[in-house]
């Protein structure tokens, strides 16, 4: 049996403790500073891990561009640092990249693991060189499998969930995208792991939506008053510091893989009611922690709604 050490006590990283440690498989997770490498050969060493999954990374884009230095350091080094010493130990390697490195022109524009990057943000850009010095200068037997999800949901409050932002906002975009739905995410990469890929895979649900009928969708089933104004891209380019890409991920490598994945505009639907039903049964504290959370994000790319206060209310 597998033991599973995950860098990165966030969102994505607990998503995988939770789910690992419930299918009784021996998993840890660690807050360790992956920018130390000494930090980090302690951690593998007294855990002893078959598998390593980095999941630490700085990921808020507005922040990334005015911090540059340091979301190098994370990103870009830290993630290799965790890379040197499972190629060291011979250790089976999955890194959290990002689907956001490519962009499509269109929604027949499905992009492929092999394409060529064009990440339009630092915070993108990290990911990139994450990607080219991870699989640089490692040994032959180094295996490491490299995951890109696009634009992460799922039925959890947490201030990284990409929903919870959007249910804050006033503006909405409506060009395709593809998106992760983390729960599906989970068993993905479940199976990845067991059969030990290697390589680039895109991690994403099949179809697209667009951020437009997610906040119909939010409105619909979870609040009512969330004001759903469409915008254009070039609009949302005035908005934002930081320019957002468009990216539809081709599926075809995972699929061969894994078998049939669950429709995006479907499952997006079932995890928007579940995450309805999650704010009716969570300590109203817990929620209001994570949406003042949001709302300071989302102050730093856009106008917030007046309307988010509600969720507070039982």
């Amino acid at each position: 049996m597998d033991k599973i050490l995950i860098f990165g006590n966030g969102q994505i990283g607990n998503f995988y403790l939770n789910y690992f440690s419930a299918k009784g498989i021996p998993c840890q997770i660690t807050s360790t500073d992956i920018t130390d490498l000494t930090q980090i050969e302690v951690a593998v060493s007294a855990f002893q891990p078959t598998v390593v999954i980095n999941t630490a990374a700085k990921t808020n884009l507005e922040w990334c561009a005015q911090n540059k230095l340091q979301t190098f350091k994370v990103n870009v080094l830290g993630a290799d640092n965790v890379a040197q010493v499972c190629d060291k130990k011979a250790i089976y390697f999955v890194h959290f990249s990002s689907g956001c490195i490519l962009e499509s022109k269109d929604e027949n524009d499905f992009k492929k693991e092999e394409d060529t990057p064009h990440p339009i943000s630092y915070y993108s850009w990290t990911k990139v060189w994450a990607e080219n010095l991870i699989l640089f200068n490692k040994q032959p037997n180094f295996r490491c499998l490299i995951l890109r999800p696009r634009q992460p949901v799922s039925s959890q409050i947490n201030y990284k969930n990409m929903l919870l932002k959007l249910l804050t906002f006033t503006k909405f975009i409506d060009t395709p995208n593809s998106g992760t739905v983390i729960e599906d995410l989970m068993q993905w990469t479940s199976e990845l792991v067991d059969k030990r890929t290697t390589g680039v895979i895109h991690v994403a649900n099949e179809g697209w939506t667009t951020p437009y009928e997610i906040g119909l969708l939010l409105k619909k089933h979870i609040l009512p008053d969330l004001p759903v104004n469409k915008i254009t891209k070039e609009e949302l380019n005035r908005l934002t510091p930081e320019k957002r890409v468009d990216t539809i991920l081709n599926i075809d490598k995972l699929k061969s893989i894994v078998g049939p994945v669950g429709f995006y505009k479907q499952r997006l639907e079932e995890i928007i009611i579940q995450l309805g039903d999650n704010f009716k049964k969570t300590d109203p504290e817990i929620i209001k922690e994570q949406l003042e959370k949001t709302v300071v994000q989302s102050k730093t790319r856009t106008q917030v709604n007046d309307q988010w206060e509600k969720l507070l209310k039982p």
